[in-house]
């Protein structure tokens, strides 16, 4: 059975964990993995993140970005490009180590908390820039939207290629655990849906329920490591090994189709892994 991690996390270079990432890797091929894509989003997740395609290239693909809560750093409009020459320096060490970005991310929109016209302001502006950033690149993104709708809508429009989002090459929307009719936006913007180990939780029917209703050229599996550990594994910290839990309960929705290669197929294709 091969299986592709569309987003996961690696422990950032100042935790003692640090050290678990060579374990870490060594038990997702163990679990069958074909290879993952080691997602960024702040300094030291894009640092980890590197580290971990560093130690198995081509296997861990590395994506580097920063995600909305950075955007609370923002204090001037000069701040945005200060940022992203930041990620363009680490694009090029990364390519000159032979381990090229696969993607940007994690960015998008949060909403969730501690919600502010200014912060939407902020956050908006610092994920347009990286869309921007990812199509001048011809990079897929890794996107993170949380009670943000609409504005993850009307700025992916404002960023779209169309010839990418005929491939559906522009990325995933990660950890997806939108309506009906937010999939049903997204589908024509190129984006991949990311589906995490929620799908296994008692009270993810709702998901579960809309999962069917998906393009299968649009489905991947993650495991957004180290959170959502899925069922049985619930409250243990989640690794990419885990997925293959994640990829059985699909497997249940979706009997019809080969999840595990289908998963795979399309992660290699949005990535562009070989």
């Amino acid at each position: 059975m091969s299986l592709f991690d569309s987003h996961t996390h690696f422990p950032e270079a100042a935790e003692e964990s640090a050290a678990d990432t060579p374990a870490i890797l060594a038990r997702a091929r163990e679990a069958g993995l074909d290879g993952l894509l080691a997602v960024g989003g702040d300094a030291g997740a894009n640092a980890a993140a590197a580290r971990a395609a560093a130690l198995a290239p081509g296997y861990a693909l590395p994506a580097v970005g920063y995600g909305p809560d950075e955007a609370d750093s923002l204090t001037a409009p000069c701040d945005v490009e200060r940022l992203l020459q930041q990620l363009r320096e680490q694009m090029d060490s990364l390519a000159a180590a032979g381990t090229p970005v696969a993607a940007i991310g994690e960015i998008g929109l949060d909403y969730y908390r501690e919600d502010t016209p200014e912060r939407r302001a902020r956050q908006r502006a610092l994920f347009a820039a990286q869309l921007a950033l990812a199509r001048e690149c011809a990079l897929p993104c890794s996107i993170h939207s949380r009670a943000a709708e609409a504005d993850t809508i009307e700025l992916l429009r404002g960023c779209a290629d169309p010839d990418r989002a005929r491939e559906r090459t522009v990325g995933s929307l990660h950890c997806f655990v939108g309506d009906a009719d937010f999939a049903r936006a997204l589908t024509p913007l190129g984006l991949c849906f990311g589906l995490s180990g929620i799908v296994t939780f008692r009270n993810a029917a709702a998901l579960r329920a809309i999962i069917p209703t998906l393009p299968p050229e649009s489905l991947l599996v993650e495991t957004d490591a180290p959170y959502l550990a899925p069922v049985p594994l619930r409250g243990r910290v989640n690794e990419p090994g885990f997925i293959v839990h994640t990829a059985q309960c699909l497997a249940g929705l979706l009997p019809e189709l080969d999840v595990p290669a289908l998963t795979t197929e399309n992660a290699r294709r949005v990535f562009r892994a070989r």
